[in-house]
């Protein structure tokens, strides 16, 4: 059981049937407490076979009540971002589990500043918002692209080490940071705010608005807007042979997609494009699971959310490795009517290892692998099976796909 305490918010076992119902309640309490994470509960063979007591419900969830903002923490942070000439505010998942997305753009936009998201809080800001200069994450230039080799503030709205590490954005430690949390921070030599504001994030933010004094010069969002433009155009459209660059198929799928439809990212190389080049237009729109990185949740992820979002089209991205983690699940999702749309991007590897290993050694090692015939496959599940070469081919395919009463492969 012990295995489980490095990963675990909390880890208990059974030692007998009649005390199943507290410590479920408990795990679950826990789990979706913030900051949310993982309990274990481990059930010994001897107990499952016991009778456990009957009739007792799940808790109600319910919104813990949160701190209001510490006024002299607020005056503070507003006094730095008043003087502040090239301020940016990096946001979290936590802002958008704090219910803090309208207060996070209201403030950002009135105050004209610009807003680069992690990974997991792509969405907080619209990406198709002013000042939106979309995610940060490990593509070379990344931070320098978002602003951060130029801001001399930050303001950390909700984010957490495990999105993306302070060492990538204040290598030197010697940024100007403002925390903003409904948690303390967690310190590092590289994450030292000046000021911290604890408490709810909305309410936080609302008061910051209130007491900036008027709008950072445009010329500075405009300068990292002209940066990103010019990164998408020359991202280009389509490689120089047949197999299409996986930013032009992003680029389709985010226009056949509507707002409030549903993407699941996998793990593995692409999930650096679908975090750098797939913007968000809604919170809770675009999940892609960071820190420990879980591979194979594409598919699994994608059955959850259709039955947690039945009326939306939920849309999963997968490498070729992640996807065979977890093909077998095609079985559930047809079992339970589940249709969902779940692109492979194949590179015939283990793409992400693939550019570390380079990176590292010059050289690669057992990252290459042969894959089945993934139409083939789907159809043998007897889910649809689709294939995709070419970006002038994916519209079609997904409107087709979309559209299916049952899921759906394609393989790209």
């Amino acid at each position: 059981m012990r295995l489980f305490d490095p990963i675990a918010k909390w880890n208990a076992r059974v030692e007998n049937a009649g005390t199943v119902p507290e410590i479920i309640r408990k795990a679950f309490k826990i789990a979706t407490a913030e900051r949310p994470g993982p309990t274990h509960v481990e059930l010994p063979e001897n107990v499952g076979q016991e009778e456990a007591p009957r009739g007792l419900s799940p808790l109600a969830r319910e919104r813990a009540s949160r701190p209001a903002p510490d006024p002299e923490s607020v005056n503070r942070a507003a006094a730095l971002l008043n003087r502040a000439r090239q301020p940016i505010i990096l946001a979290g998942n936590g802002a958008i589990r704090g219910g803090a997305a309208d207060a996070l753009t209201a403030f950002a936009e009135e105050a004209n500043i610009p807003v680069a998201h992690t990974f997991m809080g792509n969405g907080a800001v619209p990406w198709t918002s002013a000042v939106s200069v979309m995610t940060v994450g490990v593509l070379p230039g990344d931070q320098e692209l978002a602003g951060f080799d130029a801001a001399d503030l930050v303001l950390c709205v909700g984010y957490d080490f495990v999105e993306y590490d302070p060492r990538s954005w204040n290598p030197k430690g010697n940024r100007r940071i403002v925390h903003v949390d409904v948690l303390p921070a967690e310190t590092s030599a590289e994450y030292i705010p000046e000021v911290e504001i604890v408490a709810d994030i909305r309410e936080s933010l609302q008061a910051l608005q209130k007491r900036v004094s008027q709008p950072k010069d445009p010329a500075w969002v405009r300068s990292l807007k002209a940066r990103i433009r010019k990164r998408f155009e020359s991202s280009g459209l389509e490689g120089r042979t047949r197999l299409a660059k996986p930013q032009a198929m992003l680029k389709i799928l985010r226009d056949t997609l509507r707002p409030e439809d549903l993407l699941i990212s996998d793990v593995g190389a692409h999930k650096i494009f679908i975090g750098r080049f797939f913007g968000a237009a809604k919170p809770n729109t675009v999940l892609v699971s960071n820190g420990l990185s879980a591979m194979g949740i594409a598919v699994p992820g994608g059955i959850a959310a259709k039955l947690l979002n039945p009326g939306r089209r939920v849309v999963t991205i997968s490498g070729d490795g992640g996807f065979l983690m977890a093909a077998h699940e095609l079985e559930t999702a047809k079992r339970e009517r589940v249709a969902t749309v779940n692109l492979v991007f194949r590179d015939g590897g283990l793409g992400s290892i693939r550019w570390k290993q380079m990176a590292r050694f010059g050289r690669t090692l057992g990252t290459e692998f042969g894959n089945p015939d993934f139409p083939a496959l789907a159809k043998a599940f007897g889910v649809r099976g689709f294939a995709v070469g070419r970006p002038s081919e994916l519209a079609s395919t997904l409107e087709q796909a979309l559209e299916s009463k049952i899921p759906s492969v394609v393989d790209i």
